[in-house]
């Protein structure tokens, strides 16, 4: 029986794996697609100039970026929801939370097979929900759009409260995690908040400092550990 359960478990994440290369590489084709067929049905080229100096100032960060979070992330969310989550994308304010919370709720450890199942799903419904929210955004937009724009104290609130969105929202989510261990994120988080205060074009570039907080922490952690304060 045993034998039987772990052939299934390694048929099931190699069959993960395949799908989702699979997946993957036709969702890259199908973004490259979209300038491609701009590039062929206007009869335009870009200014590969333009272009070489733009990939050079940004490509790098991203790099560094997209590497990092692969070896953060999917610890956090299984193979199987690493592929959906970077190909539907919103890891750290939707896909990690949902995988997160479900472990938790189900008491199961992101490490283990059932973990592994679970993060998926939680994953997938996730992505699912999120597009059915998008879909309806997208329906209503145009008509609350037009109506807040005919109302000026609206238009004007609505102009004022849109700057905060997407701070509140982060900001709820790291209370959140920081507060699951305070001691080890108090550091890396003094020291952002020190570094974008005293230099703040830094906050342009603030993603490749993600890598650099992440072994600050773990630096931290692993001192705390020796020391009996965590």
């Amino acid at each position: 029986m045993k034998k039987n359960t772990g052939m299934m478990i390694n048929d099931y994440k190699e069959l993960t794996h395949r799908i989702g290369r699979i997946w993957t590489a036709a969702a890259l084709l199908l973004i490259i697609s979209v300038p491609l067929l701009f590039c062929l049905i206007y009869g335009v080229l870009p200014d590969w100039d333009a272009f070489l100096h733009g990939a050079v100032a940004i490509i790098p960060m991203y790099w560094a970026i997209g590497l990092i979070e692969v070896f953060n992330y999917s610890p956090m969310v299984g193979s199987g929801g690493t592929y959906l989550a970077f190909v539907t994308g919103n890891l750290l304010n939707m896909k990690v939370p949902a995988a997160q919370v479900s472990l938790r709720k189900a008491g199961v450890n992101p490490a283990s097979d059932e973990g592994e199942v679970l993060s998926t799903i939680a994953v997938a419904v996730s992505t699912i929900v999120t597009n059915l929210v998008l879909v309806a955004g997208l329906l209503l937009v145009i008509p609350i759009t037009q109506f807040i724009k005919n109302d000026l104290m609206l238009s004007s609130v609505f102009d004022l409260t849109t700057g905060y969105v997407i701070p509140a929202l982060f900001g709820a989510l790291g209370v959140v995690f920081i507060s699951k261990s305070w001691k080890i994120a108090l550091v890396p988080t003094l020291l952002m908040i020190i570094a974008f205060l005293l230099i703040p074009a830094l906050y342009q570039s603030s993603g490749i400092f993600i890598p650099v907080m992440s072994v600050v922490a773990v630096v931290i952690a692993r001192v705390m550990f020796k020391k009996d304060m965590i």
